[in-house]
């Protein structure tokens, strides 16, 4: 029996990313003790396939397999039988595997209040609902207040350029290269410390553009610059640029210029942008939509407009350069990656910060970019009725570029603890709690929708227990154990079998 416990701990080993077994945080008699979350570096592989990441950091390849009646997940791994049921308080998220799934392009785009998004067709909108019909939950039925942005003619924008990769590695220029330098791994950059740049020159940017990528730190208050259309990569103030600096709670944008050897700055209005990052998940995603020639400049953070900056230097666009880079001005370990550019179409969620909506209207931008503000009465067969001061206007959607519903009608739905968030294909996000999930079927509950079915094939990733403290993901590992360690401690399977191990061996009697 010894050797079955040996080989089944051996062989979950090398299925499970290596950890080390933690100090236990719980004494005798069910007392707990107060643990810190774990800091990363990055240093681990990526974890390619379908796996489950729990709160503490461990990391299981794998198959998921459903919920039991007690909401327990369902784990089947290579190594253990029978299937692991997995604390649903300790879950982090869960990773599915892709599947071949007939999907359609949707023209419309909603944007909720809580940073969801929605694709698909719009079939009718009234007073409280707006009707949806989508490829991924049939007919959808949405409650209006939560609405805070409609694209009703969404198009798919140009991509310039997508990475970093293996490929174009090569192309991306290092400064201070000393041991806090950014390095490539894992189809990202990652910085160990401050004082390090890295950056590279784009043969063409759109005039209008939008940089995305996503930004994951260790540890504590993240802190990073990012220099937009520069032609300086080294420095993030010593060359054509804005310069974009974000801290985990505030955001200012510089212009600088460089002419006949001349330095000279000035900062976008408003001065000082407030802004929160999700401290508890340890990432968030970063977009910057820049419009040189309007001198507007926007950031996103996770989906929301959380600052809209204006240049009011009076310097010509056409000094700006074309390049991306960026600077890492914190000791804590960051990390760069899934960056892209983009053609940008002008379309941002709404906002407090965004001066374009008044709190009682809603608000329309034409693809012309002729604007109204009033009362969107509803939309039926292809058409709204607008409201304004002076008349009640049909208006056909194929004109609309946006609407921002009038912020004195959204109201931020109440998510409940069980309530999990869940990407899925085309970068659909949604919040709800999972009611039942089978084969090929999810049911899900949100003050948003309701109750609706959803095709499980369409899931990506699913984020649990919201808001809660978690190690980063494994490719954020701490410094790697002894090869095939595992925290079997935790593993249903294998405590049952120490307990089995307990009752059946005995000590051997001296002769």
């Amino acid at each position: 029996m010894r050797h079955i416990i040996f080989l089944i701990i051996t062989s979950i080993g090398l299925n499970a990313q290596p950890r080390p077994f933690p100090v236990p945080n719980r004494i005798p008699g069910g007392v707990r003790i107060p643990a810190s979350p774990r800091p990363a570096n990055f240093g681990g592989p990526t974890i390619k396939g379908e796996h489950v990441k729990l709160i503490n950091g461990d990391i299981f390849r794998g198959e998921f397999t459903g919920f039991n009646n007690e909401g327990k997940m369902l784990w089947s791994h290579p190594a253990i039988e029978p299937t692991l049921h997995i604390d649903p308080l300790q879950l982090a998220t869960l990773t599915l595997g892709s599947e071949n799934v007939e999907k359609k392009d949707h023209i419309g785009n909603i944007q909720l209040i809580n940073g969801d998004k929605l694709l698909g067709d719009f079939l009718s909108l009234s007073k409280d609902k707006l009707v949806l019909n989508t490829w991924y939950a049939g007919k959808l039925t949405l409650n209006r207040h939560a609405i805070q942005t409609l694209v009703p003619g969404q198009t798919k924008l140009e991509t310039i350029y997508q990475g970093p990769n293996s490929e174009d590695v090569k192309q991306w220029k290092h400064t201070n290269s000393g041991t806090y330098k950014w390095t490539f791994k894992n189809d990202g950059f990652q910085s160990n410390g401050s004082s390090a740049n890295v950056g590279r020159m784009f043969g063409d940017i759109p005039n209008s553009s939008k940089i995305e990528f996503d930004y994951q730190w260790s540890s504590g208050s993240p802190s990073i610059y990012l220099s937009v259309l520069t032609d300086n990569l080294a420095s993030y103030s010593s060359g054509n640029c804005y310069s974009i600096r974000i801290s985990s709670t505030t955001m200012y944008v510089y212009r600088y210029s460089k002419v006949d050897g001349r330095l000279s700055s000035s900062r976008l209005t408003p001065s000082t942008v407030t802004h929160r990052f999700n401290r508890a998940r340890l990432k968030a995603n970063v977009a910057i939509c820049v419009n040189p020639g309007k001198k507007t400049l926007a950031v996103l953070v996770d989906g929301r407009l959380v600052g809209s900056f204006r240049d009011n230097s009076g310097r010509p666009a056409d000094l700006l350069g074309k390049g991306i880079a960026f600077h890492s001005r914190s000791s804590i370990p960051a990390r760069i990656s899934n960056l892209s550019i983009s053609k940008w179409d002008g379309a941002l969620p709404n906002s407090s910060t965004n001066s374009n909506n008044t709190t009682k209207d809603d608000y329309v931008m034409f693809t012309n970019e002729d604007t109204i503000s009033g009362n969107l009465i509803g939309i039926e067969k292809g058409v709204m009725k607008f409201k304004t001061e002076f008349a009640e206007l049909p208006i056909p959607l194929n004109t609309v570029n946006y609407i921002h519903m009038a912020k004195e009608n959204l109201r931020n739905p109440i998510i409940s603890s069980k309530s999990v968030r869940a990407t899925l294909l085309d970068d659909i996000r949604i919040t709800g709690e999972i009611k039942s999930w089978e084969k090929d079927k999810v049911k899900l509950s949100s003050p948003v929708f309701g109750e609706a079915i959803f095709n499980a094939n369409a899931f990506k990733t699913i984020e649990f227990n919201l808001g809660k403290p978690r190690t980063t993901a494994s490719s954020l590992s701490p410094t790697p154990a002894r090869s095939g360690t595992v925290n079997a401690q935790k593993i249903p399977a294998i405590e049952i079998l120490r307990q089995q191990i307990q009752r059946e061996v005995r000590p051997i009697k001296k002769r």
